[in-house]
C-alpha cells in the first residue's frame, strides 16, 4: 500500500527546488555581487584624435565631454550596454606612447569575427589575428585604438 505525501508537502518541496535550483541562484553564487560590464577608462595623450577613433572604428557615440578645474580633458563614449571614457591629462604628449597602454586590453565579443576584422581593416584599423592567418577561420583577432591600447575580438559565446 502507497502512502500518499499531503499535497502542501509536495507543493513545498517544488518551491525549495525552484529557490535552490534555478538559474538565478546559480548564477548569485559564481556572482554574488551581481557584476555587470559598464565601462573601462584610458589615459590617452590626444583626445580628439581617440574619440575619432572610436566613433569611426567601433560605432561608439559621445555622451559626455569636458574639461576639470585640475585641466584634465575627458570624454565619455558609448555603444548599447558599455561605455568608455577617455582621459587627456595636461602636458600629455599629442604622440602615442609606444609601448604603453592604458590597460593591458579590452575585450568585446562579436557574433562574426572575420566580418568584424574584414569591417575594420578597410576602415584602415590595423588588426592582427592571433593563431592561423587568414583566410583561416578567424576566432579572435587584435587592434590598437589611435593611442595604442590593445582592443580584442573574440567569438561570441
Amino acid at each position: 500500500m502507497h502512502h500518499l505525501r499531503p499535497p502542501r508537502i509536495g507543493w513545498a518541496v517544488a518551491l525549495l527546488s525552484l529557490a535552490f535550483c534555478s538559474p538565478g541562484t546559480a548564477q548569485s553564487t559564481q556572482n554574488p555581487l551581481r557584476l555587470k560590464p559598464d565601462h573601462s577608462t584610458a589615459a590617452v595623450a590626444d583626445l580628439d584624435r581617440a574619440v575619432r577613433w572610436y566613433q569611426d572604428m567601433l560605432g561608439f557615440k559621445v555622451v559626455n565631454r569636458g574639461e576639470r578645474p585640475n585641466g584634465v580633458r575627458f570624454a565619455d563614449l558609448e555603444i548599447p550596454g558599455y561605455g568608455i571614457g577617455l582621459v587627456q591629462n595636461p602636458g600629455a604628449s599629442s604622440q602615442p606612447a609606444a609601448g604603453r597602454s592604458g590597460w593591458i586590453h579590452i575585450v568585446f565579443s562579436v557574433p562574426d569575427p572575420a566580418r568584424a576584422f574584414a569591417t575594420l581593416k578597410a576602415k584602415g584599423a590595423e588588426v592582427s589575428t592571433r593563431g592561423n592567418p587568414p583566410p583561416a577561420q578567424i576566432a579572435t583577432f587584435l587592434l590598437h585604438d589611435s593611442e595604442g591600447n590593445e582592443i580584442e575580438i573574440v567569438q561570441e559565446h
